[in-house]
């Protein structure tokens, strides 16, 4: 389906997310695959002088919203992605009952709608999640993904009869599976995992081999209030095993963009700082604003795309929607139009997102 040249974004299927995808050009979604990971709804607050509702109460709740939002998420997907292959991910809806039925929901509905979907398991998912993906996976001929994780790799003898279990439940063949290894935030485990990665049976035969990992903090509370600068460890490990001419088969690059891979759930009455995440060539430049001080969204864009220190770094406002948006914002100080959270993480992921497929283009 595509080989080391191309990317993987793992999103969550959020907001902020999905905007960041839709303003994404046509030329570069054809180098990006994003896996888009579904998320529960978030309970809603109680209502004034109401008692809030017990956690099976809230567990109800949220099951009944996620039924209803069900049927719309591949339209969603038609919007801000279009019909170009996507990988879908059940994992983090909270039961095998309800991941089914997601399936049996999002995958007719979006192959009605033209949609190029391939679900993604674990060697950990249940036996009738299992069952029920790979038999819509062989009904659309679109496979499925397989996403190993580094416990896996404890013991590989038991991780390769493992393998072929999963191929014998699915009755798949290498072939009809993408294969992901996925260190989430272990991204210092990276060359030993890539070492063992390549031991894997039969590994130039999968249709696609991907590494993922995710070197975004989980939140900003180690940044100082003005400029700081984070590794992008995890391109930077990808791209000097991609150059070291040692690997049997080198993987697709795949990251987390400006999110940690375990994301904290939103906190209710949460306020967060005002900050820009920016990602640059082999780091990310964090400009770390104070906490409820929208005016200082502002402060911050005109810092990053006028001020000649960042010359250099800054890209100019043609170079991406996100790259727009900052410089934009940066050009009037008393705008009430400040933007919010989620239009500042809107602009920082399709920032990250254009400039990693840039220099995934540019490789040689």
């Amino acid at each position: 389906m595509f080989d080391s040249k191309h990317y993987i974004p793992i999103l969550k299927w959020k907001p902020a997310e999905q905007q960041a995808l839709e303003n994404l050009t046509d030329k570069e979604k054809e180098l990006i695959s994003p896996l888009i990971q579904l998320v529960m709804p978030q309970p809603k607050l109680p209502k004034l002088g109401k008692i809030e509702k017990s956690r099976e109460e809230q567990l109800e709740e949220v099951e009944a919203s996620l039924k209803i939002k069900l049927p719309k998420i591949p339209e969603e997907i038609l919007k801000s992605w279009g019909k170009t292959p996507a990988f879908i991910d059940f994992s983090l809806i909270y039961t095998d009952p309800l991941r089914i039925e997601s399936l049996n929901q999002i995958l007719p509905n979006a192959e009605n709608l033209g949609l190029f979907l391939i679900p993604v398991v674990n060697l950990s998912s249940d036996i009738g999640v299992l069952r029920a993906t790979s038999i819509l996976a062989k009904k659309y001929n679109h496979g499925i993904c397989l996403r190993l994780v580094p416990a896996d790799f404890a013991d590989l003898a038991k991780l390769y009869q493992e393998i072929q279990n999963f191929l014998m439940v699915c009755s798949l063949s290498e072939k009809d599976v993408d294969l992901l290894i996925d260190l989430k935030e272990k991204d210092y485990e990276y060359l030993k995992l890539i070492a063992l990665s390549q031991k894997i049976p039969n590994l130039d035969k999968w249709r696609t081999f991907i590494f993922a990992s995710g070197a975004f903090p989980i939140d900003l509370t180690k940044c100082d209030i003005g400029e700081n600068y984070i590794s992008r460890s995890d391109w930077n490990n990808w791209f000097e095993q991609m150059n070291s001419k040692k690997l049997q088969r080198y993987p697709a690059f795949a990251d987390y963009t400006i999110l940690h891979p375990i994301q904290k759930e939103s906190v209710r009455f949460f306020s967060p700082s005002a900050s820009i995440r920016y990602a640059l060539k082999d780091q990310w430049l964090v400009m770390r604003g104070q906490k409820g001080k929208t005016v200082q969204y502002l402060a911050n864009a005109q810092l990053l795309s006028q001020a000649q220190k960042f010359n250099g770094k800054f890209r100019g406002a043609g170079f991406s929607f996100g790259d727009n948006y900052i410089a934009e914002k940066g050009k009037d100080l008393k705008s009430p139009k400040t933007g919010n959270a989620t239009n500042w993480l809107t602009a920082g992921i399709n920032c990250h997102l254009t400039c990693t497929v840039s220099q995934i283009a540019n490789l040689p």
